[in-house]
């Protein structure tokens, strides 16, 4: 990902951690982003920053499957 913006992610962070995020149009529309943009994004949270998100279908909302972004960002900004 060539450019990322800190705010956009704290904004996907702040709506996975609420399980807000609804669909995956839904989600793009509310941080403004397009869908192939979010999912950009999404593979930075889990390839690159290893933060496992996954989507819940019945709930229609992505969530976090272990430890959240700002947690893996803590460990490893202490552990550097």
């Amino acid at each position: 990902m060539r450019c990322i913006s800190f705010d956009k992610l704290c904004l996907i962070h702040n709506l996975i951690y609420r399980q807000g995020t609804g669909t995956p149009e839904e989600f793009a529309e509310k941080v403004g982003l397009s869908r192939s943009q979010l999912g950009k994004y999404l593979s930075y949270f889990r390839y690159d920053l290893k933060v496992d998100v996954a989507y819940d279908r019945y709930r229609q909302t992505y969530y976090y499957d272990g430890e959240d972004f700002f947690s893996v960002l803590q460990t490893t900004l202490c552990h550097a």
